[in-house]
């Protein structure tokens, strides 16, 4: 057994060797007594840990939201340990490359261990987990019983993991291959609400290749206070505020930087309100509505003021707001779910100008789970602690397996 191998299988994996059939592989080993490289699950009897569903968390990721990715991932760790789930980590490097990462200890992986076993889903088998090398050499892992992404962005949140895990069988938590491609494209998403008749924040489309667009053009078009950011991007990354010649240059580079368009939105002056919306046996519900305090006026709430301790960005759960405003953001948020065929869990962001008027700014299929993140708080303040919040969404992916 080569270095590979045995790091992968230290554990007591199965090694098969060169030419054998993957089948074999699979056939009759869940891969359980990998399970024992983990803490062990807090659960009344032996008998229920043995049964307990196999989640694969898949984090890190490809795009610029890898680090955000890895903090949500360590709550809902946490989460799918406490409400009894086996856990099996797969950290994805920026390369792309799969990492099988078990934890031996309480803390969760600030980032994708490079040397960690590399992993890759056996064709046809439905959740089986392989390692491979480059002589052929396969070791048996985990199979996995449901996916549960906490990726955010390009490459985990628009589709294209998803449709991986179609094609492997394998069921998942979230939106299907559809809804995340078109949430992931706020120009397309904005498209398809106005089309629901739901009010979207005024924008103009660059893309790239195209001359490029200028902020008095664009002033005299959307207001002379702008927002330039990538149409497929989360966690205000890329995204900047342009109130002049030079800062919309600058902001349209660095947007540009992220993706092949570009949208310019007319700058909302007015409050910054979260709803989340999760499926029920009664169909999607709404949570509180919450409220982001960038912390003062003029501050925009960029990457650090929503991660960094010290941003001075505050959030209000539940949002002060009067019954009527509330009703209408709570109602406007399952239909924007409905709209863009959301399923099982989505973050609706909303402006709420100084006039009273709404407008849903973007829909997030897999927000955050961060331990500063809105919508496992807006849940856990509408009744539906985090626990439950992930028993539930691993509940509705088994269910359509």
């Amino acid at each position: 057994m080569n270095e590979f191998a045995a790091r992968c299988g230290d554990a007591g994996a199965i090694v098969v060797r060169q030419g054998d059939p993957i089948s074999n592989v699979v056939a009759g080993n869940r891969g359980r007594h990998l399970h024992q490289t983990q803490m062990p699950l807090e659960l009344p009897s032996e008998a229920a840990a043995n049964a307990a569903i196999t989640v694969g968390l898949f984090f890190g990721g490809r795009s610029a939201e890898h680090a955000v990715s890895i903090r949500s991932a360590a709550t809902l760790h946490a989460a799918l340990r406490s409400a009894g789930y086996w856990v099996v980590p797969i950290g994805i490097e920026r390369s792309g490359t799969w990492r099988y990462m078990p934890l031996a200890a309480r803390s969760f992986p600030s980032s994708v261990d490079p040397n960690a076993c590399a992993v890759m889903f056996a064709p046809n088998g439905a959740g089986q987990l392989l390692a491979c090398d480059a002589s052929g050499r396969a070791v048996d892992l985990p199979r996995i019983d449901v996916a549960f992404p906490a990726l955010h962005g390009p490459f985990g949140e628009d589709g294209r993991l998803q449709g991986l895990l179609e094609t492997c069988g394998v069921p998942y938590v979230g939106a299907d291959v559809l809804a995340g491609a078109v949430t992931m494209d706020k120009e397309v998403a904005k498209r398809l609400l106005m089309q629901a008749g739901l009010p979207v924040v005024p924008y103009r489309l660059h893309r790239r290749g195209q001359p490029l667009p200028t902020w008095q053009a664009m002033s005299d078009s959307l207001g002379p206070r702008l927002y330039v950011k990538p149409a497929s991007l989360g966690s205000s990354i890329g995204t900047a505020p342009a109130d002049d010649e030079v800062a919309f240059a600058r902001a349209l580079a660095g947007a540009g930087a992220h993706g092949d368009k570009v949208l310019v939105e007319r700058r909302v002056i007015g409050r910054e309100l979260e709803c989340g919306v999760m499926d029920s046996e009664d169909g999607p519900i709404a949570s509180v509505v919450g409220e982001i305090r960038a912390g003062t006026a003029d501050a925009f709430y960029d990457y650090d003021a929503k991660y960094a301790a010290d941003s001075g960005a505050t959030v209000d759960v539940p949002a002060r707001l009067d019954a009527e405003t509330n009703r209408r953001i709570r109602a406007m948020a399952v239909d924007a779910f409905k709209a863009l065929g959301c399923r099982d869990l989505a973050r609706v962001d909303f402006f709420l100008g100084e006039q009273g008027e709404l407008f849903v700014n973007e829909v997030n299929t897999l927000p955050g789970f961060t331990t500063i993140s809105l919508f496992p708080r807006m849940f856990a303040a509408t009744g539906i602690a985090i626990d439950d919040q992930v028993r539930r969404l691993v509940e509705l992916a088994l269910a359509r397996a």
